[in-house]
């Protein structure tokens, strides 16, 4: 009898334990926000090209931003517990360019396929450095 007295009291002590909060994610869409230097690897053989990404996720959710200096036309971005993803559209006047990446390890990695020039090409993006106020 006493064990199961026993057993009782740990069972209703546990039930009335309150739960650990699920933590919040540690990642946020503004995490995304900023200048973006992006290495783009078109060949396997040769160095990669550079370009400049610029996104901005804004108060209301919506995603913002341009690619190799072509201003998004669509663009989405998602979080799931502790991914943050985005795709985007852009175009170079002739055909649309799609683009997805997402941040891992404080980096964007992401890829292109182009639709008029039938390619997919791999790219990695560092968070640009800003410039330090001149000394005046």
């Amino acid at each position: 009898m006493k064990i199961l007295l026993a057993a009782a009291a740990f069972l209703l002590a546990a039930c009335a334990t309150p739960t650990a909060e699920i933590a919040a994610p540690a990642i946020a869409p503004t995490d995304l926000n900023g200048a973006w230097d992006v290495a783009m690897f078109w060949s396997p053989t040769e160095p990669p090209s550079s370009t400049v990404m610029v996104l901005n996720v804004a108060e209301d959710g919506k995603l913002t931003g341009s690619f190799y200096q072509s201003d998004f036309l669509e663009a989405e971005y998602s979080l799931r517990v502790e991914t943050l993803a985005f795709g985007s559209v852009t175009t170079d006047g002739e055909a649309p360019y799609s683009h997805s990446g997402r941040l891992v390890n404080g980096r964007i990695e992401g890829q292109t396929l182009s639709q008029g020039r039938d390619f997919l090409m791999i790219w990695v993006a560092t968070r640009r450095e800003e410039a330090a106020p001149a000394a005046g």
